[in-house]
């Protein structure tokens, strides 16, 4: 099936909470950015509003990626598994997603402390964690490291995983930044920054679909593969 057409199914089947999730996350980005800028701005000083307001967007910038790629996974295969519900699939399933993806920030950080580079490796072995997490029986059961497996499969992917990344983490970012930043804000062009969040779900969609296929097909390259959910 066309990527384009599944990644358009999908965006029917839950477009509209990823949607909604979005749109939070980039009002309280841009909210944040403006409050930062302020408070380096202001004569009095303002640096400990800085760290204050520049902590609220790690966090916000660890969280949402979570419940949107778990948003992501369920309308692509939860549906057809008889899943209850998005809520009961997220409720299962977030709590093991923040452990994992938290142990993967550590790691990360503490690689980044060495140089630049070795941070990014440990980042990008560690794409593939939330489907670890929601997809594989073996980590389910308690048989597999969850960061052991992305950095696995990412290795037996690279070129593809350093594609995607390329693609959809640097240059769709950097092009909607450059050209269309200021017209985010929802108080100032309301149709405009719906448009754009609508941009960001839909390649936000894409990219998760596409990192899943490579997943996917890893792991069934596996010669310990299990089918998966």
């Amino acid at each position: 099936m066309n990527i384009l057409i599944r990644n358009l199914q999908i965006f029917k089947s839950i477009g509209l909470p990823l949607f909604a999730l979005t749109l939070v996350y980039t009002s309280l980005d841009q909210l944040l950015m403006i409050n930062i800028d302020a408070a380096l701005k202001s004569p009095q000083g303002g640096m400990q509003l800085v760290w204050f307001y520049g902590f609220f967007s790690l966090v916000m910038g660890i969280i949402f990626p979570i419940f949107g790629i778990l948003v992501v996974v369920y309308g692509t295969k939860a549906p057809q598994a008889n899943e209850a519900g998005l809520f009961e699939f997220v409720q299962k399933t977030i709590e093991p997603m923040s452990i994992e993806i938290l142990r993967s920030w550590g790691k990360t950080l503490l690689w980044s402390l060495l140089f630049i580079l070795p941070g990014l490796w440990k980042y990008t072995e560690y794409m593939l964690i939330p489907f670890v997490v929601a997809l594989s029986p073996k980590y389910q059961r308690g048989e597999e490291d969850a960061l052991l497996a992305s950095a696995a499969l990412v290795k037996n992917n690279l070129l593809k995983i350093s594609a995607i990344l390329i693609l959809f983490h640097l240059v769709f970012p950097t092009l909607l930044t450059v050209f269309f930043d200021d017209y985010r804000l929802i108080w100032k062009t309301p149709i405009a920054a719906i448009l754009l969040n609508l941009v960001d779900v839909f390649l936000f969609i894409l990219s998760t679909q596409m990192l899943l296929s490579v997943f996917e097909s890893g792991s069934q390259g596996s010669p310990h593969a299990e089918s998966y959910v």
